[in-house]
């Protein structure tokens, strides 16, 4: 299977596909100021943590002891409201005995609950660090600067305990700033502080960075100054103090529609992964560079955080607010708008119309070159509905994009090449391998009626289920008697497939050996009334005749892992049904599910219509089978069915609609006509009913939509 990038895989992520953040609690590094502290004097560690649990009113103990390991007392925080994968600050203040002698000191770190009991799943920290008591005789110092990595633009905050080795009143410590090559780009000061020789006292320095200020690390000096301005004499200044580091780390959006918000951030040093919070609620971790959340409201204002982390050491949190834009009269796309397609046209100026009274028209291209159409209740080809055939195949020979020159019957309808003997529907049929062996499939179901001839048996069998014609595209046999995917009034969980993804004449363009379908639970399949959350699930079975008539040989997506690659799941139908997750979700209450998925060589992309009624078409795009996908063109109609897909409900009330006027669109691509830049592909679609007088296909207006009606769409490059 053709694979790109990890840069063109960024977009992961539906919601109901993220990974869960792995449990943790962050390792806490404290910082004493002053230190060395003085006997009697006050020391304070700060530091932040980050906790896998959440907690309200909680406390936070430092156990301090000698270097013996004897106990000499204890300091807490508390009243903390602890957020699951949230970072939270800590300071906590210990009051020194004067009789405290002169030493070096550990301290373990606890975590409990507001009612004194150890806080469950907030694992504390043994040997945590260290204090010193007593006095220095040379200046130290330790600056730690936050946040790390900063955005330009950014106001960083140097966290320092210094001593500068001598006692001085309303100093000032200022810090340089020094790029890689050591070019000068700023300096920031503390004033006003008070320092007695041998002690460290604490100083925060801000610094707010230029907006222009480039990516990459810098350094700085540490220098003291008297009062007036004159250097401190005696002071330990110090070259080559530390360093910090600015990157465009912050997310932004791709978009933040009323359905969808999706995020994007550059990478952070050394990050191996980045954990998702909305609203201080994680929402998953991955290892990409995007994150997609589908499960947002309509003008609803949000909070998003992106964790960055080395392992489980976090590097970075960076947040952005996201106000997501009101609903619109014809809903909106599922997934934000893709970063590498950018729009579809239809030309229905080009359009071509052959009313001969079939509908549906799955399409595949076999490895003769030609295409292969499944037709139902019609006569397929230059017919009619008379004669009458169920389950009848056409086919199209001619390279002219729209031109139907030369197409015929091979199975069924008028002048056919070969009577049908089948009766029943197929909504998806694909040829597989080379002329010589080639095997057409379909996904569908067979029946037979009495006292009617089996090929015209009109409706779909009550299963569904792989049928298939061994050699050619005429001499089907029904796989039914040995299994089948699913049952009308089945398992709810049970996978109902209606679709074959295309790749290449003969499915020559796959390169990983699997057949794709994709399908939605037995409970949406065959309805329960119940509109919205159009969830759309993939299996995968290797190409072979042997593996595809193989019930045991199936697999079904699962998921994603960290990296954004698939997870499959193996072993029985009833399992896969439990443990399969969605591909492609529409959560709004007009949904619209793939209907048609093929694989675009030109653009080296995956290409799904959705669909829904007449008038209601959604184009996606991806870089694999199972996605992340992106739109890459909407045409919803108005609640009143004006517009959308070609204005083929124009004018028709929704009261009106059904009936004669027909109850859903057949939409399929006819790849054998798609140029070879992939910008130009070709539609085919029926329906059971008729078409507005104002339909943009001139030659369809006012009439029955039974047929063969094909449109060029263009889709334009970024």
């Amino acid at each position: 299977m053709r694979k790109l990038s990890i840069v063109h895989r960024l977009f992961l992520l539906l919601a109901s596909i993220a990974m869960p953040a792995v449990g943790f609690a962050q390792a806490v590094t404290f910082t004493a100021t002053p230190s060395p502290v003085a006997p009697g004097q006050t020391v304070t560690f700060t530091g932040t943590t980050t906790l896998s649990v959440s907690a309200t009113g909680a406390k936070v103990t430092l156990w301090f002891y000698n270097s013996t390991g004897g106990y000499v007392g204890s300091a807490s925080q508390t009243g903390i409201n602890f957020v699951a994968g949230q970072p939270h600050a800590l300071s906590i203040s210990y009051a020194t005995a004067s009789s405290l002698a002169i030493g070096t000191y550990t301290y373990n770190l606890s975590y409990y609950n507001s009612s004194g009991t150890g806080l469950s799943g907030a694992t504390g920290q043994t040997n945590d660090g260290s204090f010193t008591v007593g006095t220095s005789s040379g200046s130290s110092y330790t600056i730690t600067p936050t946040p790390q990595p900063a955005d330009p633009g950014e106001t960083l905050s140097f966290i320092s305990s210094l001593n500068p080795g001598v006692s001085a009143t309303n100093a000032k410590v200022t810090l340089w700033f020094y790029n890689s090559s050591g070019g000068y780009v700023g300096s920031a000061s503390k004033t006003g502080v008070n320092f007695t020789a041998g002690q460290s006292a604490p100083v925060t320095i801000t610094y707010a960075t230029p907006s222009t200020l480039a990516n990459g690390t810098y350094h700085y000096n540490l220098s003291y100054y008297n009062a007036d301005g004159t250097g401190l004499a005696g002071a330990g200044n110090q070259t080559n103090a530390g360093n910090f580091t600015v990157t465009s780390g912050s997310p932004s959006t791709v978009c933040a529609t009323a359905v969808v918000v999706g995020l994007q951030w550059p990478a952070v040093a050394s990050a191996t992964s980045y954990t998702v919070l909305r609203n201080g609620a994680t929402l998953g971790s991955t290892a990409l560079l995007a994150y997609t959340d589908q499960n947002v409201a309509a003008s609803t204002s949000y909070t998003y955080s992106v964790k960055a982390f080395d392992g489980a050491t976090a590097l970075s949190t960076k947040t952005l607010a996201v106000a997501t834009a009101a609903a619109t009269s014809t809903g909106d796309a599922a997934y934000c708008p893709s970063t590498v397609l950018n729009a579809v046209t239809v030309n229905w100026g080009a359009g071509i119309v052959q009313l001969n009274g079939s509908d549906l028209w799955s399409q595949t291209v076999a490895s003769d070159g030609n295409e292969y159409g499944f037709f139902g209740d019609g006569g397929g080809f230059g017919g009619s509905n008379s004669p009458y055939v169920s389950w009848g195949i056409g086919e199209i020979t001619s390279s002219t994009p729209g031109s139907l020159s030369g197409a015929v019957n091979v199975y069924g309808g008028i002048n056919a090449l070969h009577p049908a003997s089948i009766g029943g529907k197929a909504s998806s049929i694909l040829a597989v391998g080379p002329t010589s062996s080639q095997t057409f499939y379909a996904l569908g179901g067979t029946k037979t009626c009495s006292p009617n001839p089996p090929n015209q048996c009109k409706g779909g069998s009550n299963n569904l289920n792989v049928v298939y014609s061994p050699g050619n595209a005429w001499t089907w046999t029904d796989n039914a008697p040995n299994w089948t995917f699913c049952v009308n009034g089945g398992a709810p969980t049970d996978f109902c497939p209606n679709i074959f993804l295309q790749n290449g004449p003969g499915y020559s363009g796959n390169t990983d050996g699997y057949v794709y379908i994709y399908g939605a639970t037995n409970l949406d399949y065959n309805g329960d009334g119940t509109p919205g959350l159009a969830h759309t699930f993939l299996w995968r079975v290797l190409s072979t005749q042997a593996q595809i008539l193989n019930q045991n040989a199936y697999e079904a997506f699962t998921g994603v892992d960290a990296n954004g690659d698939p997870i499959w799941a193996t072993g029985t139908f009833a399992h896969l049904g439990t443990v399969m997750q969605p591909v492609f979700v529409d959560h709004q209450v007009r949904p619209l599910a793939p209907g048609r998925v093929v694989y675009n060589a030109g653009l080296n992309r995956y290409i799904a219509a959705a669909e829904g009624a007449v008038n209601q078409v959604a184009f996606y795009e991806a870089p694999n089978p199972w996605g992340p996908w992106a739109s890459i063109g909407y045409f919803n109609s108005n609640l009143d069915n004006s517009g959308g897909w070609g204005n083929l409900g124009q004018g028709i009330s929704l009261t009106g609609w059904g009936g004669s006027h027909g109850t859903g669109l057949g939409i399929n691509f006819a790849p054998k006509w798609t140029s070879a830049n992939g910008q130009t592909m070709w539609m085919v679609f029926s329906s059971n009913g008729t078409a507005s007088a104002s339909a943009s296909l001139v030659a369809l207006r006012g009439q029955d939509m039974d047929g063969f009606i094909a449109v060029p769409i263009t889709i334009t490059l970024k």
